[in-house]
């Protein structure tokens, strides 16, 4: 088990490279034969497109700045005020998303001068427009965020992906790299996964790349939701009775219990797997290996 143990050694070496960590990571998917599940770990590695939403610890409160001047005064660097504009445009300039790749914030985050991000010229007069006295305008404007934050960012990727790492290390136990996948087949590695990365009950976007983009929302015990979700995300009326089927089946006591899914759960899944890989599914195969892990990982309240 040398890679995930290196894996742990990295991650938990607060000077340990993490873009070497995802990248064995997304090694580590592809040797337990879960490699669906390398999603969240791509869009780390690569960065998160326009098309794709971004996760929650990625979105940093900002500083609206700008140099402001009239006739007779110039303040440069000045804090510019943001809350006589309308909410939806507010936020532009409150929130940024961290977009670029883990290896990118890495870089940025030893820095030890404020980041900046210039703000369009064509926004200078709205801005100024009920925010600054009426004789002032704007010279140039930007928003402002500290590395310190970005250091905030990569310390949830690391310590969520640590999380995923140790409990699987503590579910594989002692087995060599080529007998993982085999090892893998008997834990619920997905169910792992969301749990670590992405958390219980709670709303996330998956996808990949140019994959469909899938909203899921389940809380524990709801089936309709859960129905929904996946009806959704092109699941068929059939697919769906199919699952409520083996749900009823397995003893929701024991999966509590083990935090594994059941059997007839885990053959639906197994299914669904497979229609997506053969594209009898129309949904990316990362994003649906996510939907099924978080979906159904969010109805029994798995941890």
């Amino acid at each position: 088990m040398r890679l995930l143990e290196e894996i742990v050694s990295l991650l938990s070496d607060k000077d340990g490279s993490l873009t070497d960590a995802l990248l064995k990571t997304k090694v580590l998917m592809h040797r337990i034969g879960h490699k669906e599940l390398a999603g969240w770990v791509n869009d780390e590695l690569n960065g998160y497109t326009a098309d794709r939403s971004v996760p929650d610890y990625r979105i940093i409160p900002i500083r609206l700045h700008g140099d402001i001047s009239n006739i007779a005064w110039r303040y440069p660097g000045t804090q510019l005020p943001t809350g006589h504009l309308k909410k939806d445009v507010r936020e532009k300039f409150r929130r940024e998303k961290l977009r670029q790749s883990v290896q990118v914030l890495e870089q940025l985050s030893k820095g030890t001068d404020s980041l900046m991000r210039p703000v369009e010229p064509e926004f200078y007069a709205f801005l100024a427009k009920g925010g600054i006295d009426p004789s002032f305008h704007i010279d140039r404007a930007w928003v402002q965020f500290e590395p310190t934050q970005i250091v905030n960012v990569l310390i949830e990727v690391r310590s969520r992906l640590l999380d995923f790492a140790l409990t699987l290390q503590g579910e594989l136990g002692d087995v060599a790299d080529d007998k993982m996948k085999e090892a893998a087949k008997g834990i619920d590695a997905p169910g792992m996964f969301t749990s670590a990365v992405f958390g219980d009950n709670a709303t996330f976007v998956f996808g990949n790349n140019n994959e469909t983009t899938i909203t899921n929302s389940v809380t524990k015990g709801d089936f309709t939701a859960l129905a929904k979700a996946f009806k959704d995300s092109g699941v068929s009326e059939v697919d769906v009775d199919e699952l409520k089927a083996a749900v009823d089946d397995d003893d929701p006591q024991l999966v509590s219990e083990t935090k594994k899914f059941g059997p007839k759960v885990k053959a639906w899944m197994n299914k669904m797997t497979g229609k997506a890989i053969d594209g009898a599914w129309a949904i990316g195969i990362g994003a649906g290996g996510n939907l099924l892990a978080d979906a159904l990982g969010s109805y029994y309240g798995i941890k």
